[in-house]
């Protein structure tokens, strides 16, 4: 099994690598710094896992949790994991 781990911050990344190598399977991830959004549609993959940002400490404060006005990941909203979905070829 190949894991692919795609992330637009280099120093998430190098620390990605770095606890790979401590954990033995380095040489099963290909590590890519980019933006998953403009590769996705040149990837192929059985499964994608997708980490949005977490919205920060305020979110515990919240009566309700509500993806679509709590989680906007770089400025996008659910239309973010459409287009995840979208790109996913099998």
């Amino acid at each position: 099994m190949l894991v692919i781990a795609i992330d637009i911050c280099e120093e998430k990344i190098r620390c990605a690598r770095h606890n790979a190598a401590i954990y033995g399977v380095e040489d099963r991830i290909e590590f890519i710094v980019g933006d998953y959004l403009k590769l996705a549609p040149t990837l192929k993959a059985d499964v994608v896992f997708l980490s949005p940002p977490w919205g920060g400490p305020n979110y515990l404060q919240a009566d309700v949790f509500d993806i679509e006005t709590m989680m906007k990941p770089n400025g996008y909203g659910s239309e973010l994991f459409i287009q995840v979905f979208m790109h996913l070829r099998y």
